[in-house]
């Protein structure tokens, strides 16, 4: 572990958030091993990677898993004691040049907010020809530049004009080591869609198959080789399946659809029908297999009622419960909402106090101003009420004349 000493103005803070990154969290920390301060945060790993990250990180600090990197920025930001912050995710690691340009920036600062390129190795790949080279991101920051929410791909709010993004050519990057493989893009795909809070991708309509054939052609227009069978082409439609997947989920929402609840809702239609076919079908399927048919009985027919009443119950709950997820899914939306318009709120207080504390300062200057005026006015009073003003009247008189003459030769 880097020792270091305490953090004072200046210096540099970089926090990662992690989890279950074995692999490479080891080469992502020891990237940051100029920085004054180095802080882990991570999600509750069940691999080595927290003890791995004890051997590199000042601070290791473990919070509860939550399904994406927005939950937690925040949180590990507020960790950070120094004024420059460097945020980074378990999977990103900075070039070697990275180091040096920070420290030398830092000791004069062009900017508020660096934007620095991410080189992605997609399908394990980097290719300079995809359509995802260069990509920037907002990864150093002073404190308090930026703003963190909970919304997946669109949590990052700039609080500041000063910005500056570093060319690819200057060697700075980002070596982003984000998919593996295509089970993995979609595995975060469906993960990353089906949360609530995410910016989602703007659409024109309705028309699904025109929507996905444009997006496959917005991709494949950011790509430099498009060869059908090259790895930028395939990169291209593996993103715009991202797009697709997220539009189909917001199409499932806008018309409320709930399979699950459907499918219970089938099963218990089954179920009741099943429960009410004749006993004597039942004792004939027995007794063609040689098995005694049990004997008819009106119990027979009152276990039946009981079954379908009980399926139709269950339908009944299957669609409260699926009503409860929708009402807590548009709670969670007004929370967010809530939070948001408090953040609103705050800022407009914030702002009514300075300008009513500038108010209440140019009234107090007005105030001495006035005093002051008072004061002048007085001893002009009492100047003029002297005997000496008095007695002096009559030259002061004669020497005003004699300037006027003066004046119109």
């Amino acid at each position: 572990m880097p020792g270091h000493a305490a953090i004072v103005r200046g210096k540099l803070s970089a926090v990662v958030i992690s989890y279950n990154r074995a692999a490479v969290i080891g080469t992502c920390l020891r990237a940051l091993g100029f920085a004054d301060e180095v802080i882990v945060v991570d999600k509750s790993s069940t691999d080595a990677t927290p003890e791995i990250a004890a051997r590199h990180a000042d601070r290791v600090i473990a919070v509860p898993w939550t399904p994406v990197v927005e939950d937690t920025r925040a949180f590990a930001v507020d960790q950070c004691a120094g004024d420059w912050i460097l945020c980074l995710d378990d999977d990103e690691c900075l070039s070697p040049q990275s180091g040096a340009f920070i420290r030398s920036e830092l000791a004069a600062p062009r900017a508020d907010i660096y934007y620095l390129p991410l080189r992605h190795y997609v399908l394990g790949v980097h290719d300079e020809a995809a359509y995802y080279w260069p990509e920037y991101h907002p990864r150093l920051f002073r404190r308090g530049a930026v703003a963190f929410t909970g919304t997946v791909h669109g949590g990052i709010q700039l609080c500041s004009d000063r910005i500056l993004h570093l060319p690819p050519e200057s060697g700075v990057a980002i070596h982003h080591l984000s998919h593996r493989d295509v089970a993995e893009w979609v595995e975060k795909c469906n993960r990353y869609t089906s949360r609530p809070d995410r910016r989602r991708v703007e659409h024109a309509g309705r028309d699904l198959g025109s929507f996905a054939h444009a997006r496959i052609d917005h991709w494949l227009a950011r790509t430099k080789d498009q060869a059908p069978g090259g790895y930028p082409t395939a990169a291209a439609v593996q993103r715009a399946l991202y797009d697709i997947v997220d539009r189909l989920k917001t199409w499932e929402e806008e018309r409320e659809l709930n399979g699950s609840a459907e499918f219970a809702r089938i099963c218990a239609a089954l179920d009741a029908d099943y429960a009410a076919l004749p006993v004597a079908a039942s004792r004939a399927g027995a007794q063609s297999r040689g098995c005694p048919a049990p004997p008819a009985s009106s119990e027979d027919a009152a276990q039946a009622a009981l079954r379908a009443r009980i399926a139709e119950l269950r339908v009944q709950c299957d669609a409260n419960a699926a009503d409860a997820a929708r009402w807590a899914a548009d709670a969670a939306r007004s929370a967010t909402d809530a939070a948001r318009s408090a953040t609103d709120a705050a800022r407009w207080a914030g702002e009514a106090a300075r300008l009513d504390a500038e108010r209440s300062a140019a009234i107090q200057r007005l105030e001495c101003a006035d005093q002051a005026l008072t004061v002048a006015q007085r001893r002009i009073e009492a100047v003029e009420a002297s005997t000496c003003w008095r007695a002096t009247a009559g030259v002061r008189r004669l020497t005003e004349h004699a300037r006027r003459l003066a004046r119109r030769r």
